[in-house]
């Protein structure tokens, strides 16, 4: 029986992808779906493709500039009979180039070690706020069930995906050993979030789906006002086409400012997450 299918989207065969796919362990009860993205339509698509023929029980993600730690079978068999349907773990970020720290997840590993002895929060911060795949194992039953998919865009793909699983899982856990480790370096999709208009479109569009899938079911956060006000403040390009995209999408001012003011409200007086995406 499979136990775990680890899913690589790729583009291009470089020393990089080499290593991502060198830190895939081998083992009789692992898979490994490597989907080249010939035709550029981005990981979203790659991976959605790899959902369609993967057998194991737990979905790994993996992106094909990052690696894995040595000890990762030993991390996910820890939890492979557990009930829950996400496991999250921690993760560190190094610099390509060089190796050294990178401050890439920063943020995200002090929360998690402030809400370690918070379960309420930790579990909150874990289903809503932590939106890569990567750094997880995800019970496949759960994604079918559901058919949970990625969002085909040229970025964010897989906030959509994160937060619908977040949202239908019925248990969480969190670990916090490192499983996962991302690099960082100029010129990658998450370096800059406004280099071009078609991503700018493309990120507005997602948090302002996500966005309203939190809005009906309660949950009081606001991703597409965060959005809406980073471009304002990036520059007169992506300034206008957030401008545009509000008129477009029919959506007032007074909606995004509303979310730009609770989103403040709620980080000063410190209620539920002070996330910053």
């Amino acid at each position: 029986m499979i136990q775990y299918s680890f899913i690589l989207p790729w583009h291009k065969d470089d020393a990089l992808f080499r290593r991502a796919v060198a830190s895939v362990p081998v083992r009789d009860d692992v898979e490994l779906l490597t989907v080249e993205d010939k035709e550029r339509k981005g990981a979203g698509h790659a991976r959605n493709e790899a959902l369609a023929k993967v057998r194991g029980k737990w979905l790994i993600f993996i992106d094909s500039d990052d690696y894995f730690v040595a000890d990762v079978l030993e991390l996910l068999d820890r939890h492979r009979d557990g009930e829950a349907d996400i496991v999250y773990f921690n993760q560190r970020a190094e610099m390509v180039c060089t190796g050294a720290p990178s401050s890439r997840v920063d943020d995200k590993t002090r929360l998690l070690a402030a809400y370690s002895g918070h379960q309420e929060q930790l579990d909150f911060y874990c289903r809503y706020c932590y939106p890569e795949p990567v750094g997880k194992m995800v019970r496949r039953e759960l994604v079918e069930r559901w058919n949970i998919r990625f969002d085909e865009t040229s970025c964010a793909n897989d906030y959509m995906f994160s937060v619908l699983c977040g949202l239908r899982a019925e248990s969480v856990a969190f670990d916090p050993a490192v499983l996962y480790v991302l690099t960082e370096r100029e010129g990658s999709v998450s370096h800059d979030y406004f280099e071009s208009p078609v991503k700018v479109e493309d990120r507005l569009w997602v948090y302002l789906r996500v966005q309203k899938l939190f809005a009906a079911n309660g949950i009081r956060l606001y991703p597409f006002s965060g959005m809406w006000m980073m471009c304002r403040k990036a520059g007169p390009g992506a300034r206008a086409i957030a401008e545009e995209f509000r008129r477009r999408e029919s959506l007032s001012r007074v909606y995004i400012l509303w979310g730009c003011a609770c989103r403040i409200i709620r980080k000063r007086l410190r209620i539920g997450v002070p996330f910053n995406a």
